[in-house]
């Protein structure tokens, strides 16, 4: 391309600068919507982000929670022997304190995890936390009410591991 030529096209451009105003005013605009599209994008990305993060929060709180759901479930016969072995113990004195201990024990190590006892004799029958064995007349309790528990129940942070077995006392 000779001088003059290269001279004649910067010519022509520097008279066109109305039309790729134009031009760039589109494409400003085009950008600003793709700007706008690519923001609010960002925005869904960072809100769906932060309710994971707060799920999984909840989740791994709720799992450290119930982590030993399962063992105190299988460590619950042993407490029902435990009361049954201090129910039937003959009058030894050594014995019985020795069962006596190991149950306390036990117990207070489960309850520091979150384990709570459901002996609920004499309180309101809820069917959420008790299993109504049978029902008797009694005229010194009011009706629906847990007069005798037959096995005590057993719950973990609000979640029931075992429901108290009970009598529940009816208008005789």
């Amino acid at each position: 391309m000779s001088e003059n030529e290269a001279h004649e096209e910067e010519r022509r451009e520097e008279e066109q600068p109305s039309g790729q105003d134009v031009d760039s005013s589109a494409e400003s605009s085009g950008s600003g919507e793709e700007v706008a599209r690519l923001r609010d994008a960002l925005l869904r990305t960072r809100a769906e982000m932060d309710n994971m993060e707060k799920r999984s929060r909840r989740e791994l709180d709720k799992a450290r929670k119930f982590q030993l759901e399962g063992l105190m479930r299988e460590l619950l016969p042993v407490i029902d022997a435990l009361d049954q072995g201090l129910d039937g113990a003959d009058d030894s004195e050594s014995a019985h304190e020795g069962l006596v201990l190991t149950r306390r024990l036990l117990l207070k190590a489960l309850e520091q995890h979150g384990l709570e006892i459901l002996d609920p004799e004499g309180e309101p029958f809820d069917p959420r936390w008790h299993e109504a064995m049978s029902m008797q007349p009694s005229e010194e309790a009011e009706p629906d009410t847990v007069l005798t528990v037959l096995q005590r129940g057993y719950r973990l942070h609000d979640r029931l591991l075992r429901a108290a077995r009970v009598i529940v006392a009816k208008a005789p």
